[in-house]
C-alpha cells in the first residue's frame, strides 16, 4: 500500500459552535487517536484534505505531520459529508496504526472487462458487493481489488470464496456472498408484463362499454317518449 503525506494542525477548540467557525476559515475538524495513546483534536486544511483525498482515496497509509507534535502512521477511519451538500466535509477521523501490527479495514473493488454474457447474450453484470473486508499488516493491504470479469457468460457468478490475494492477507466477509454476476436480460419478462398490462387495459374497457349502453338505450328510449 502507498503511504502519503498530510500535514495537520492541534485543535484547542470544541463544539458545534467551534466546528462551524472552524469550517468558515477553510478548514474541518478532525480527531487522532488509537494503539491506547492520547486523543488528539485536530484540524486540517479542507482544500489540501479534498485535494488528499482526491488523489488518493481514503484507503491509504498515512504520514500524518502534525505540527508541534511531529508525525504519526495512521490510516482514515471515517470521513463525515453534508447529509444535503455532499460535497460539504464535516469531520474526519484518523486512527494511528502500526506498520508490524495487522489491522482490519475494507478495500474497494474494480471490475475489469466486459463479460462475454454481456457482450453475446445482453445479459446484465450485478455487481451487489463494492469492497471487501481485509485483515492483514498495512504494508500488505492492496490499493483496490482488481476482478476480471471478461469471462463471464450467462448465470456465472464470482463469489467472495474465490478471491486469492495472496499470504498473509484473509477476507473476513463471508465466502458465499456474491460480488459479481451476469443475469439473463429482462426484456422477456418486460414484454410479458406489457402484454398482460394490455389485456387488462382490453379487459376494463370492455367492461365499461357493457356499462355504457344500457344508458345509451335508456336515453334514445326518453326521445321517442317525448316525440309522442
Amino acid at each position: 500500500m502507498q503511504q502519503a503525506r498530510l500535514e495537520a494542525e492541534k485543535r484547542d477548540s470544541f463544539g458545534k459552535g467551534s466546528a462551524r467557525a472552524l469550517r468558515r476559515a477553510g478548514a474541518i475538524p478532525a480527531v487522532l487517536y488509537g494503539r491506547h495513546q492520547e486523543v488528539i483534536p485536530l484540524q486540517v486544511n479542507e482544500h489540501v484534505f479534498r485535494t488528499f483525498l482526491r488523489l488518493n482515496g481514503e484507503n491509504v497509509l498515512i504520514d500524518l505531520d502534525i505540527a508541534e507534535h511531529g508525525a504519526e502512521t495512521a490510516m482514515i477511519r471515517d470521513v463525515q459529508q453534508d447529509p444535503v451538500v455532499k460535497r460539504t466535509l464535516l469531520h474526519a477521523d484518523f486512527i494511528r496504526v502500526s506498520l508490524d501490527e495487522p489491522v482490519t479495514t475494507t478495500v474497494p473493488i474494480v471490475l475489469e472487462g466486459t463479460p462475454i454474457g454481456v457482450r453475446e447474450a445482453d445479459g446484465v453484470l450485478e455487481f451487489p458487493l463494492r469492497e471487501l473486508t481485509l485483515h492483514c499488516l498495512p504494508t500488505l493491504l492492496p490499493d483496490d481489488i482488481r476482478l476480471d470479469v471478461s469471462e463471464l457468460e450467462l448465470n456465472d457468478l464470482i463469489h467472495v470464496g474465490s478471491v486469492s490475494l495472496g499470504e498473509g492477507i484473509d477476507v473476513i466477509d463471508d465466502a458465499q456472498t456474491m460480488i459479481a454476476g451476469v443475469s439473463p436480460p429482462k426484456v422477456e419478462e418486460e414484454v410479458t408484463e406489457a402484454l398482460e398490462g394490455d389485456e387488462a387495459l382490453v379487459d376494463e374497457e370492455g367492461v365499461e362499454s357493457d356499462r355504457e349502453e344500457p344508458e345509451l338505450i335508456t336515453r334514445r328510449r326518453s326521445d321517442d317518449e317525448d316525440e309522442e
